[in-house]
């Protein structure tokens, strides 16, 4: 009996492993083993040992079966692993490129507020630009602002220095009235150290009685610096 198991297993085992592992294969030697297996029993033992040569061939059979089924999912999940990494490239490249294009379009809308000459009140354009920004805060919450106000050369450093803080702050006090939280907005005074007016050029100082807005990503503590 050990001697006719011992021929089946090595009948069967000789198809078992003949083809790949692939749906049509795996039937295709599934039937064999159970072929070859009752061909080779009843060769060797009659009838009795047909039935138990088709047997031994399902047995194996379904031992192929199993194995075939393993080695499939096995190159599945490698194929999926490598769409998998081919996904997460794109998706760097994308968020990359995204990260630019976001700076592009912060840096396109940072504006100006001009104010009248010895003037901290917003005028009615100063007042809509502000709103503006507000609703864009609004729509980009991981987005800050930086305040800068400025001051023409005439008049006292000390004056200059008071006048273009109050100039920022009445700017954040709108942006704050609109909605933005105070926490989300960084606030700096230069009075007229960044002049760059020629003495008397009345135009020139009309440029230089403003607040610059610049819109950032990102999130750092507000503080309030006066030089």
């Amino acid at each position: 009996m050990k001697k006719t198991m011992a021929i089946l297993t090595l009948a069967t085992c000789t198809v078992a492993t003949s083809a790949q592992a692939t749906p049509e294969a795996t039937e295709l030697k599934q039937g064999a083993a159970f072929t070859t297996s009752a061909l080779a029993g009843a060769a060797l033992g009659g009838p009795v040992g047909m039935i138990l040569g088709a047997l031994g061939g399902a047995y194996i059979g379904e031992q192929i079966k199993q194995a075939d089924e393993v080695d499939t999912m096995t190159q599945s999940v490698a194929v999926a692993n490598e769409e998998i990494e081919r996904l997460n490239a794109q998706l760097v490249q994308a968020r990359e490129e995204t990260e630019k294009l976001q700076q592009m379009a912060l840096e396109s809308l940072n504006t100006q507020v001009l104010f009248h000459t010895a003037s901290d009140q917003l005028t009615e354009r100063g007042r809509d630009r502000v709103e503006r920004v507000a609703r864009l805060m609004q729509q980009w919450p991981q987005w800050r602002i930086r305040l800068d106000g400025h001051a023409d050369p005439r008049g006292t450093d000390e004056y200059n220095n008071v006048l273009s803080q109050y100039r920022a702050k009445a700017v954040e006090e709108a942006l704050v009235a609109a909605g933005v939280k105070p926490e989300r907005v960084e606030l700096y005074s230069h009075g007229s150290s960044r002049s760059r007016a020629d003495k008397g050029d009345h135009r020139a100082y009309a440029a230089e009685r403003r607040v610059d807005i610049d819109i950032l990503s990102g999130r750092r503590k507000p503080e309030v610096v006066m030089n």
